[in-house]
């Protein structure tokens, strides 16, 4: 009769410890919801996609193509820490969707306001004006190029200056620079100096 009664402790201890390990295990989870920014750690770098631990259920995997540099280099490597956003829940190979491209362009919105200067490249030409590159793209007006109209905005492509943000539409995801706005208060000062 002990001996069965052992038995049964044992089990129900047991079961205990797998519940404990259990709640433990889901407790270490993080609460994900889509359209969150978290950090995660690199496990994997495949010939396609790197493979990314963010403390979940499963992994999630990102296109290699999101790492590379503005000269078309990667640089990533197992265990690198990077910022992703979780896209969505697992697929049918389950694994969660993650963007390393859409989690910086979010820091990058969260950091701009109007009125901002940002450092830009100036990287094509549009109806209107220009795009330039400050980590996302936004339109320079050709009105907003220099304090004289510019006849040839193609010569300025591959050219970095400073602009001032002068609208920032979120929503939207419109930004709109102007180089003549800080050329114009450089001059002021340059005047009222003299």
């Amino acid at each position: 009769m002990v001996e069965s009664n052992d038995t049964t402790n044992n089990e129900t201890e047991e079961m205990e410890m797998e519940q404990d390990f259990e709640s433990l295990f889901e407790s270490s989870m993080q609460e994900l919801h889509v359209g969150d920014v978290v950090r995660g750690t690199i496990v994997q770098v495949n010939d396609d996609n790197v493979v990314v631990d963010v403390g979940y259920k499963s992994e999630g995997v990102i296109p290699l193509a999101e790492f590379k540099d503005e000269e078309g280099k990667i640089d990533v490597n197992v265990g690198d820490e990077i910022d992703v956003l979780f896209e969505r829940r697992e697929n049918e190979s389950g694994l969660i969707g993650l963007s390393k491209e859409k989690a910086d362009r979010q820091k990058i919105w969260g950091s701009l306001e109007e009125g901002a200067v940002v450092e830009g490249k100036i990287v094509g030409r549009i109806k209107g004006g220009l795009t330039v590159d400050i980590g996302i793209n936004a339109f320079l007006p050709g009105s907003q190029v220099d304090l004289r109209p510019v006849r040839n905005l193609e010569k300025l492509l591959g050219a970095t200056f400073e602009f001032k943000i002068i609208k920032l539409n979120k929503p939207r995801g419109n930004i709109v620079l102007s180089r003549r706005v800080l050329l114009e208060e450089q001059r002021d000062s340059t005047r009222s100096a003299t």
